[in-house]
C-alpha cells in the first residue's frame, strides 16, 4: 500500500482512539459531580400511546445550477405495543441552490400557513437539505400535536432544538400545543456529539460509569444537554434524550417510562421501536431514487425535451465514465 495512505489510516485510527478510547467512568463521575443516586431507575409502563416522527432526504441529481433532493416523512402511531396507524407523506422534490428559497417558502407555507421568517443560507448544501427535511418533520409533529389523544407521547428524531431559525417559533408552538392538550414531548438522538471534557462523548461515558457503579438498566441520568438513558436491561447502548425545559420530575419519569416500554424489540434492543419504524418507513432507498429519476425523464418527454436537452441540464458525465 502507498505510504501516505497508511499514514492517513493511522491518523484516522488515532483520532477514533482519542475520542472513544478507554475514558474511565470514574473521571466522568468526578468531573461532572455525578452520584450513584443521580442514575434514576425506570419503571416501564406499556399503557401510554406513542406517535413517532422521522424524515429522510436523498440526492436525486447534482447539476452545476442546483441539486435536486427528494424528501419524505413518516408518522406511525402505537398503542398497547402495536401500530394502529401510519401516515406517510408523498415524495417531495426540491432544488438546493438556485430556486431553493422559492421551494422552501412553498413547503413551509403548505405546512404552517405562512412564509418562513428566515431564508436558507446560500452555499450550505447540508444545512439547506436538513431544513427541508426538518420542515416536513415539524409539519407532521404539528399535526400530531393537534390531533393525538391526550396522554400520548409525541416522539421526534434528533433533539428539541431548531437547527434553522425559521423553525424556532414552530417548535415553540408544537411544545405549547402539546402542553395545552396534555401530550408529552421528547426527542431521541441516534448519535450525539456532546462531550463531557471536550473530547470524550458523554453518552458512552455515562454508560460506562453506570456499569462501574453496578447500576443495571433501565435508567436515565440528567446532564447539561438533556438526559442520557439506557432503556432496556439487555441494551448495549444508551441515547441522548431531550424534553421541554419546563418538565417536572413526574413528566420526565413518564417520558422514560413510555420509552422503556417500547425498547424491547430484538432487532434494536434499547431503542424505541416506534422511532425505528418511522425511520424504516421514511428512508428513501436507491431504487426509489432511480424511480424518481425515471419520473423526471418521463415528465421531460411530455414537454418535448429530448434526451439531449435533458443531458444538458441533468446529465452527469461521471455516470458515462463509470460505465467503462
Amino acid at each position: 500500500m502507498n505510504g501516505s495512505y497508511i499514514q492517513d489510516l493511522i491518523r484516522v485510527v488515532a483520532e477514533i482512539r482519542r475520542r472513544g478510547g478507554e475514558s474511565d467512568g470514574e473521571s466522568f463521575l468526578s468531573e461532572k459531580h455525578i452520584l450513584r443516586t443521580d442514575f434514576i431507575p425506570i419503571e416501564p409502563a406499556g399503557d401510554r400511546p406513542i406517535t413517532a416522527i422521522d424524515g429522510s432526504n436523498a440526492t436525486v441529481y447534482s447539476t452545476p445550477f442546483f441539486n435536486l433532493i427528494a424528501c419524505r416523512g413518516a408518522m406511525p402511531a402505537y398503542e398497547n405495543q402495536e401500530r394502529h396507524s401510519l401516515k406517510l407523506t408523498s415524495w417531495r422534490i426540491f432544488r438546493i441552490g438556485e430556486g431553493q428559497d422559492e421551494d422552501y417558502a412553498e413547503l413551509y407555507s403548505e405546512y404552517f400557513g405562512r412564509i418562513p421568517d428566515a431564508s436558507l443560507e446560500k452555499g450550505n448544501t447540508l444545512a439547506a437539505e436538513a431544513a427541508f427535511r426538518d420542515t416536513i418533520e415539524y409539519g407532521l409533529a404539528a399535526i400530531a400535536a393537534r390531533t393525538s389523544e391526550p396522554g400520548t407521547l409525541l416522539l421526534l428524531d434528533g433533539a428539541l432544538y431548531a437547527e434553522h431559525p425559521s423553525h424556532t417559533a414552530i417548535l415553540a408552538e408544537i411544545q405549547q400545543t402539546c402542553r395545552e392538550r396534555g401530550l408529552l414531548l421528547a426527542a431521541v438522538t441516534k448519535n450525539a456529539g456532546a462531550t463531557w471534557d471536550g473530547v470524550h462523548p458523554i453518552v458512552p461515558s455515562a454508560m460506562r460509569a453506570a456499569g462501574e457503579l453496578g447500576i443495571r438498566p433501565p435508567w436515565y441520568l440528567k446532564v447539561e444537554e438533556g438526559y442520557v438513558a439506557c432503556l432496556h436491561p439487555r441494551a448495549k447502548r444508551a441515547f441522548l434524550v431531550t424534553v421541554p425545559d419546563d418538565y417536572s420530575e413526574q413528566e420526565v419519569a413518564a417520558v422514560f417510562s413510555a420509552l422503556a416500554s417500547y425498547a424491547g424489540d430484538g432487532r434494536v434492543v434499547g431503542y424505541p421501536y416506534p422511532l425505528m419504524d418511522a425511520h424504516r418507513q421514511a428512508v428513501i432507498r436507491s431504487d426509489q431514487v432511480q424511480r424518481i429519476r425515471h419520473d423526471i425523464i418521463a415528465g421531460c418527454s411530455t414537454q418535448s425535451i429530448n434526451s439531449v436537452g435533458y443531458e444538458e441540464i441533468l446529465g452527469d458525465y461521471h455516470d458515462e465514465l463509470n460505465r467503462y
